[in-house]
């Protein structure tokens, strides 16, 4: 007992040897107690946390399928109208997927939906067209030559461009054409331009509207032999009346009357009051009901879309489906198995939990004809360790409204691309337990170090004080 007496390092000065306390002593005292206490809270406030931590690996993921989850209303479309299709970058293309797809039919609220007539498809399509200076020079010139200064490459734009497009085929070595040019040149300068001074004159339609979307144009069959021959154009001169059309096929008035001005336009009106171009269409809804889409489909891990469109039910009605609308609202999207741990909400870090399913209860919505919703998903596989080692894929999701063809079927596209990365997600205390502990100590020591030295240096300010009041006096 006596060695251990010896070697204590924390020997005590008897109480006689000390001297008495001091006010600025007891400050400090309590001073260096509530600077330990706020220090030491704020060291078990940051070992309490916890932490989450992320490192990226090259992906370990060796399954050949990976499952899209969805959950997707298109507003205008009828089930029995809806397809569900997959493609991907290994060149697999399925249509009309059916297998673990379920439709539910969506009312309106009670309203009933009406199909677009042909002249309201029309009407809305003039209305949304929008054609720069240079596309409205080029869609109102003559094709005389392939050696002027416009391309005249696309016979279909220029009868889209115009409400009526009325037009003079001809060939230069055709002697009965050369003696109805002059004829037809003066018609076309009375009707584009006017004449000795005054306007064009008025073409009204059936709704007694003025047109003023017509043009008269002509043709040479000698430089632009494919055009003739694509409209089946068999003797010269052949006159016909254009209109736009909502088929893939040119709709046509052939002219078989006198070779004159005043017939000619007579007959221009004739045919203008049959049309209804000027209505006041809008768009409106075409079915008295939508769908809700909801299930998955395996795919391939690898670049692929999974997109919704417009597929005719059966043979009996026919659906123009150029003109559907894939406005759809999207309920849920998710990638991979959905595991009750990323069911429950608030049991993943937020910050990974609305990567999860970025879209749900978005809305993407289209007003005009020949555009669909179109979304880019970079899909990451995930994998959280300290939650049992679930694995998950986040996205980032990126959308636009894209501008379709008219003759092609809008489709409501998921584009996705996976990372080959995988994000590695643990939980951890921010503070270890040894860093705790030796923290905790060094506040404690430090605190009453430094209050020590203040209070040695105040007491010999003291002293040093006292002894000059003392010489003086």
């Amino acid at each position: 007992m006596g060695f251990l007496q010896k070697v204590d390092a924390f020997r005590t000065i008897p109480k006689d040897f000390c001297e008495s306390g001091t006010n600025h002593g007891a400050f400090l005292t309590l001073a260096a107690a509530c600077l330990c206490t706020i220090l030491f809270g704020c060291e078990l406030n940051a070992f309490l946390t916890v932490v989450t931590r992320t490192r990226i690996v090259m992906d370990s993921n060796q399954d050949e399928l990976l499952k899209i989850n969805f959950d997707v209303t298109l507003h205008d479309l009828p089930c029995s109208y809806v397809s569900v299709g997959v493609w991907d970058s290994f060149g697999s293309d399925r249509l009309n997927i059916t297998k673990n797809v379920q439709k539910q039919k969506i009312d309106h609220e009670g309203k009933a939906g009406d199909a677009y007539t042909e002249d309201e498809l029309l009407e809305i399509e003039s209305q949304e067209l929008a054609l720069t200076e240079e596309e409205k020079v080029e869609y109102d010139a003559d094709w005389s030559s392939s050696s002027d200064n416009f391309k005249h490459d696309s016979f279909q734009s220029v009868i889209e461009a115009h409400d009526m497009t009325m037009l003079l085929f001809y060939a230069d070595w055709c002697a009965p054409c050369m003696a109805f040019k002059p004829t037809w040149n003066k018609f076309e300068d009375w009707v584009n331009k006017g004449k000795n001074g005054q306007a064009a004159p008025e073409v009204i339609d059936a709704d007694g509207k003025t047109i003023t979307g017509i043009r008269v144009l002509k043709i040479n069959c000698v430089e632009f032999k494919q055009v003739c021959y694509d409209e089946s154009i068999q003797s010269f001169p052949s006159v016909r009346l254009y209109r736009r059309s909502v088929g893939k096929q040119n709709h046509y008035v052939a002219y078989e009357g006198k070779r004159s001005e005043d017939a000619l336009f007579d007959f221009l009106k004739t045919e203008a009051k049959k049309r209804h171009l000027h209505s006041g269409a809008k768009h409106h809804s075409m079915f008295k009901e939508g769908c809700r889409v909801r299930g998955f489909v395996e795919v391939a891990r690898v670049p692929g879309t999974l997109h919704f469109e417009a597929k005719s039910a059966d043979q009996k009605t026919m659906l123009n489906s150029a003109f559907t609308n894939v406005s759809h609202e999207v309920h849920h999207l998710s990638f991979g198995e959905e595991t009750p741990v990323l069911k429950v909400s608030g049991s993943l870090p937020k910050e990974y939990q609305r990567h999860i399913s970025p879209l749900d209860e978005k809305n993407f919505a289209v007003d005009m004809f020949h555009q669909a919703p179109h979304h880019y998903i970079k899909v990451v596989s995930t994998t959280f360790e300290s939650w049992g080692g679930v694995r998950s894929y986040q996205m980032t999701h990126q959308h636009r409204i894209a501008n379709i063809n008219k003759k092609t079927v809008p489709q409501a596209k998921f584009s996705y691309d996976l990372a080959p990365v995988e994000v590695i997600v643990t939980s951890e205390r921010k503070k270890k337990w040894y860093d705790f502990f030796t923290s905790a100590l060094a506040i404690v020591g430090g605190t009453y170090t430094v209050m020590g030295l203040m209070s040695g240096a105040f007491n010999m300010a003291s002293r040093q004080f006292k002894s000059n009041m003392g010489k003086l006096s």
